[in-house]
């Protein structure tokens, strides 16, 4: 009876930090940071910020004059000009191509940050036409380069060699990479966008874990 009433007071618990966390994270995604950032005009390099409606790419020029991608990646595909980086939980990457597949155990370790991470990179002909999911950034070269500097060390690397990791072709293009730190619902998919943006200088939020504080500044 003792274990049972614990238990209870455990999970009620539990339900009462669910909405907690949704507040908190309402007030930290409308707080402006970086806030005096301001479109480069004179030598502007185009990024996007791409959402499916939950989970947030950064899309950047494979080649430019600040950098190289093909320096870094090992294979990408011929005819292709832009890069897209994502980060996330590798048991969502790997094995929930649908919600229907989602199993508890997944959703478990990823809320908790036991489970690891990969960084999806997928590759398109060009930029992607501005939509309620697209935006345009455009930024300087020095914002620019401390923004690959943020993306490729999310990266592990061995001796500058990334890790691959194998995945079905029929639910994700491009290629996974096992990626440093761990999932949680502090460390997400949209707050690894948003840190980086903050890095960069970018105009972006304090925190994040949704896409749309990060896409609204620059519509």
């Amino acid at each position: 009876m003792i274990f049972f009433k614990k238990t209870m007071i455990y999970l009620l618990c539990l339900l009462a930090l669910i909405p907690l966390y949704f507040i908190v994270a309402l007030i930290l995604s409308y707080i402006p940071y970086n806030s005096s950032f301001t479109s480069e005009q004179e030598q502007p390099v185009l990024i996007q910020l791409h959402s499916n409606g939950v989970h947030t790419d950064i899309l950047l020029p494979i080649a430019n004059a600040s950098y190289h991608w093909q320096s870094f990646l090992p294979s990408i595909p011929d005819g292709n000009k832009v890069v897209a980086f994502g980060w996330g939980d590798k048991g969502f990457y790997l094995n929930t191509p649908t919600w229907a597949d989602l199993k508890f155990s997944t959703a478990f370790r990823a809320c908790t940050g036991l489970s690891t991470t990969a960084m999806h990179v997928s590759y398109y002909a060009g930029p992607l036409k501005p939509s309620e999911h697209t935006v345009n950034v455009l930024i300087s070269a020095e914002q620019y380069q401390l923004l690959c500097v943020y993306i490729k060390d999310s990266f592990q690397q061995n001796d500058g060699t990334l890790s691959l990791v194998t995945h079905d072709p029929r639910y994700y293009s491009g290629h996974f990479y096992d990626a440093k730190g761990n999932y949680s619902v502090f460390t997400s998919c949209n707050s690894w966008v948003n840190k980086g943006l903050k890095k960069s200088g970018l105009k972006t939020c304090l925190w994040t874990p949704f896409d749309w504080p990060l896409l609204n500044p620059y519509k």
